[in-house]
């Protein structure tokens, strides 16, 4: 389970530096993974920096379907969300 949900972290950074460089993804695909991130943070509630920090990057998510954000206002999360999906493989 843990390996599925740092997958999710993992590539809901990767959508955000897609983002950041232009690379355009499926709709689908900037759909569904803050959904899975919204889910993640509701699921385990907002105890947890973790949960906070799956909040945030789902929000720019979004955000990025309306809105162009600056670069480094996406760099920040990515990194963040980027490590704890790392954290949660060297976890097991």
């Amino acid at each position: 389970m843990m390996l599925l949900l740092g997958l999710v972290d993992i590539l809901a950074s990767f959508l955000l530096l897609s983002r950041i460089f232009g690379v355009n993804v499926p709709l689908g695909a900037v759909i569904a993974i803050p959904l899975a991130l919204f889910f993640k943070t509701f699921m385990f509630g907002f105890d947890t920096m973790a949960s906070s920090i799956d909040f945030i990057a789902a929000l720019f998510i979004i955000l990025t379907i309306f809105l162009t954000l600056p670069w480094w206002l996406l760099l920040i999360p990515a990194l963040f969300i980027f490590i704890k999906g790392i954290m949660s493989f060297i976890h097991l």
